[in-house]
C-alpha cells in the first residue's frame, strides 16, 4: 500500500532535505509536495487527500499547531508528525493534547524520521486493514440477512459505510446439478470462482445459498460500468467451461434493494435454467419485499446462554427456535439463514479472534440434500453451538493462568523476572506460556512488562523529585541508556521531556 505525505515548513531547503535525501519510495511512501505555511497546506489537502503531515511549528499565516488543530477537526483521518525547536515545550505539550502521533526536535535525525515514518505506515496499514475487515465482516451478514430474507436486528446498514460505492449482484448456478450433486462439486464452484475473481479489480464477496447457487455481491467505489461486467461474465464462463448460468442487476448505491435483487434474479434465473444465459436486469417492476420476523430476545437468550457455558439452556432455547421457524413454514434455506445468522451474532458479542480457529459446519456450503429436514438443521446448529462452550470452557482455564501471570508480573515488575521465571510459577513451559500470553492479551511478555514498568515511570516522573537514573532502576531497568530508549519507544519522547512536559501543565 503507497500512502501520501505531505511537508509543511517555511523553510525550502528543509523541504527539499526531506522531500530529496530520504529514499521514501522503499517503503512506499509518496511525496505529494511541500507547503510554506498551515494555509496552503489545507489548500493542497483539499485538492488530494494525503495520510501523513509532517509540519514545522513556526509558520507564516498559519502555524503548525492551528493546522493539527483543522487537520484533527477536518481531516481526522490523517497522521501527523510535528518538527520543532527544542525550547518549544509549550507547543509540545499542546501537540499532544491535538493527537499529533509525535513530536521531533530539530536539527532532525534522517534516519530516526524514516523509522518513524515506517512505524506509522505500518500501524496506519493495521488500522485500515482492521477496519476493512471489520467492514466486510458486517457486509457479508448484512448481505447474508438479505439473501436469506431476514430482518436486520442489529442495524447493521447504519454501521456499514458504503455511500461512497456502487454495487451489482450476481448470481451463479452451476449447470445439469442434479445430475452430478455432490458436496465436492459445491466446494469447486465455490473454490473455482474465488480463483477467477481473485485478478479483477472489484472487490467481492461471495455468499454461498443453497443447491449449487452463488451469489456475488460485486462493489467498487466508481460505477461498475457493464464493459467491465460483460469482461468479468466472459471470464466466469469461459473458467466453468460454458457449464454456468448468471444473472446479474444493474448498479445501485443503496443496499435496501439487496433484497429485492436477490428475488428479482432468481426468478429470471429460473427461466434459464440448463443454459448458459445472462440476463441484465432493470431497475423497473422491482417485486414487492417480504420479510418474516426473528425473535431478537430468543437470538440473544442463545448468545447470552454459549458464553454462560450453559448447554442445556442453550439446547432448550434452540429448542424454542425451531418451534418458531417450523411455525412460520420456512424453507430449509431461510432455516439455514437464521443459524447462520445467529452464529454471526454470537460471534460479534466476543472478541474478534475468540472463535476465528474453530471450523463449524455451518461455515462450510451445506449439502440440502443431505441435510434435508428441520431436526437434521437443528442438530447441526446444536453441534456448533457445543463447539463454542467447549472452547469457551478450555478458554476459561487458561484465562485463569494468564490472569494470575498478570499480577504476578505486577507484583515484582521491579525484579528481573524473565518469561521463564513466570511460566515455571505456573507449571507450563516457557513457549506454550509466551503464546497463551500473546492469545489472551495482545501483548507479547516483553511488551507487557515493559507497559507495567513505563507507566509507573511516569508516574513517578511527574509525582517525584527523584532523579531519572533513580526511576529507571526502581522500575526494573539496570541500564539507564536502556531505559530511555525504551521510554521513548512507548511515550515517543525521553523521560527527561515527559517530565518537562508534564511540569508545564501543572
Amino acid at each position: 500500500m503507497t500512502l501520501k505525505m505531505l511537508i509543511v515548513d517555511d523553510e525550502p531547503l528543509i523541504c527539499q532535505g526531506l522531500s530529496n535525501t530520504i529514499p521514501w519510495e522503499e517503503i512506499d511512501i509518496d511525496i505529494v509536495g511541500s507547503a510554506n505555511n498551515g494555509k496552503k497546506a489545507l489548500e493542497i489537502i483539499q485538492q488530494e487527500p494525503v495520510d501523513i503531515v509532517i509540519t514545522d511549528v513556526y509558520m507564516p499565516e498559519m502555524d503548525g499547531i492551528h493546522l493539527s488543530k483543522a487537520l484533527a477537526e477536518g481531516f481526522p483521518e490523517v497522521t501527523i508528525i510535528m518538527i520543532s525547536g527544542y525550547e518549544e515545550f509549550e507547543y509540545a505539550r499542546q501537540a499532544i493534547r491535538i493527537g499529533v502521533e509525535d513530536y521531533l526536535l530539530k536539527p532532525v535525525d534522517i534516519d530516526e524520521l524514516f523509522a518513524l515514518i515506517k512505524d506509522v505506515k505500518q500501524q496506519i496499514e493495521k488500522t485500515r486493514k482492521e477496519e476493512q475487515d471489520q467492514q466486510e465482516t458486517m457486509l457479508t451478514n448484512y448481505l447474508s440477512q438479505q439473501v436469506f430474507d431476514l430482518p436486520d436486528s442489529y442495524n447493521l446498514e447504519e454501521k456499514i459505510k458504503m455511500q461512497a460505492y456502487s454495487f451489482r449482484l450476481l448470481m451463479i448456478e452451476r449447470k445439469n446439478y442434479m445430475a452430478v450433486c455432490s458436496k465436492d462439486t459445491e466446494m469447486e464452484l465455490a473454490n473455482h470462482l474465488k480463483e477467477v475473481i481473485a485478478p479483477c479489480e472489484l472487490s467481492s464477496i461471495c455468499i454461498e445459498t443453497h443447491e449449487n447457487q452463488l451469489v456475488v455481491f460485486l462493489y467498487d467505489q466508481q460505477d461498475v460500468s457493464n464493459d467491465n461486467i460483460n469482461q468479468f461474465i466472459t471470464v466466469i464462463t469461459e473458467a466453468f467451461d460454458n457449464q454456468v448460468s448468471l444473472a446479474i442487476s444493474s448498479s445501485y448505491h443503496d443496499l435496501h434493494h439487496v433484497s429485492l435483487l436477490y428475488q428479482e434474479l432468481n426468478q429470471r434465473l429460473s427461466f434459464y435454467r440448463g443454459s448458459a444465459k445472462q440476463v441484465i436486469t432493470d431497475k423497473e417492476n422491482m417485486p414487492s419485499e417480504k420479510h418474516f420476523d426473528v425473535d431478537k430476545q430468543i437470538v440473544d437468550s442463545i448468545s447470552n446462554a454459549v458464553f454462560q457455558q450453559d448447554k442445556l439452556e442453550v439446547d432448550k432455547v434452540v429448542n424454542q427456535l425451531f418451534i418458531d421457524l417450523e411455525q412460520n413454514q420456512l424453507t430449509l434455506v431461510q432455516i439455514k439463514g437464521v443459524a447462520i445468522f445467529l452464529l454471526n451474532s454470537i460471534k460479534e458479542r466476543g472478541q474478534a479472534s475468540t472463535f476465528e480457529n474453530l471450523e463449524f459446519t455451518l461455515g462450510q456450503e451445506l449439502d440440502l440434500l443431505i441435510y434435508n429436514s428441520i431436526d437434521a438443521l437443528q442438530a447441526v446448529l446444536s453441534d456448533d453451538l457445543e463447539l463454542m462452550i467447549n472452547f469457551l470452557q478450555h478458554s476459561s482455564e487458561n484465562h485463569w493462568i494468564i490472569q494470575h501471570a498478570k499480577q504476578y508480573i505486577e507484583k515484582n515488575y521491579q525484579k528481573d523476572i524473565k518469561a521463564v521465571e513466570v511460566a515455571e510459577e505456573h507449571y507450563i513451559t516457557p513457549n506454550y506460556f509466551s503464546m497463551l500470553f500473546k492469545q489472551e492479551t495482545g501483548y507479547s511478555y516483553s511488551e507487557y512488562l515493559n507497559t507495567i514498568r513505563i507507566n509507573k515511570a511516569k508516574e513517578l516522573l511527574t509525582g517525584t523529585s527523584n532523579k531519572v537514573f533513580e526511576i529507571a532502576e526502581y522500575v526494573g531497568y539496570r541500564e539507564y541508556k536502556y531505559f530511555v530508549q525504551v521510554f521513548k519507544n512507548y511515550a515517543g519522547i525521553t523521560p527527561t521531556q515527559f517530565r518537562r512536559i508534564h511540569s508545564i501543565e501543572k
